[in-house]
């Protein structure tokens, strides 16, 4: 693999291999989901703090919110996938957070997707044990036409979960369902905001399947941990005209320290301004 040839990006037309293109899936809406019991407290205790203004660890996630609203009205990307290069680097923790901060805006609708499928992080960080879950649509289990939809209680942020386990997640992302699904995101209306969480980019190819459809993505870095090869490596793969920003993180001792944003550093060279170069 070329990590300096970039994938081909094509959010709107069939998957590789498909002859015509799979009807989009109807996602269900904020009436239609399963209330998730849902506290500030509870919130707190599961280190999500972006949906409450008043708690200053939110400031960080705040100013990412401005960052991909900013985005959304200059180059209207709707859809974001939140990557990393490697495991373990809080790449979850950063997509409830990011999630749940926009999700305060009224101006838009977000969603925030689980497509970690064999870890399931972000549905394991909100305590949900779906219904129907993403990974039971993919596979076609009986009675699984459609995700069950959650919203915590008192939010509007919607969740689409799934469950974790040992499976040929490469193949079910490629497949129709998750492509009507993807489908089913791109014709959500145009105020519908959608903040995926996606494997590490190195773990297997199912990052790089999905991102072939979103508009951008945001890699999550650890400070110490991520090394500045690993971010070229990722930018090349996915493509630095869709990336977003880098996060980085400094998450010590159980709390949000100054660390969390758009690091510059990191980023330098790899944003849409760079794309031409």
């Amino acid at each position: 693999m070329n990590l300096h040839s970039p994938l081909p990006h094509d959010p709107t037309g069939p998957a590789s291999g498909e002859e015509k293109a799979v009807p989009a899936l109807a996602l269900p809406t904020p009436g239609e989901a399963q209330l998730l019991d849902w506290t500030p407290e509870l919130a707190r205790s599961r280190g999500i703090y972006g949906f409450d203004s008043l708690d200053p660890r939110s400031r960080a996630f705040n100013l990412i919110r401005a960052k991909l609203l900013e985005l959304h009205g200059l180059r209207g990307w709707r859809l974001f996938g939140i990557v990393s290069a490697t495991s373990n680097v809080g790449k979850s923790f950063i997509t409830a957070n990011v999630a749940a901060a926009l999700s305060r805006d009224p101006r838009v609708q977000t969603t925030a997707v689980d497509l970690d499928l064999r870890r399931a992080s972000l549905t394991n960080v909100l305590g949900i044990e779906p219904q129907v879950s993403i990974r039971a649509y993919l596979e076609e289990s009986p009675g699984a036409e459609m995700p069950t939809a959650y919203v915590p209680e008192g939010e509007r942020l919607l969740v689409l979960p799934t469950t974790a386990g040992p499976i040929r997640s490469a193949e079910l992302l490629a497949g129709s369902r998750a492509q009507a699904l993807l489908r089913g995101m791109r014709s959500a209306g145009e105020n519908s905001l959608f903040i995926v969480d996606l494997p590490p980019v190195f773990a297997n190819d199912d990052a790089a399947t999905t991102m072939a459809r979103l508009d951008a993505y945001i890699i999550v870095v650890e400070e110490g941990k991520t090394t500045q090869r690993e971010v070229k490596d990722v930018a090349a793969l996915l493509g630095t005209s869709r990336l977003a920003g880098v996060i980085l993180n400094k998450y010590r001792g159980g709390l949000v320290s100054e660390g969390y944003g758009f690091d510059s550093y990191y980023a330098a060279g790899y944003g849409a301004d760079a794309a031409k170069d």
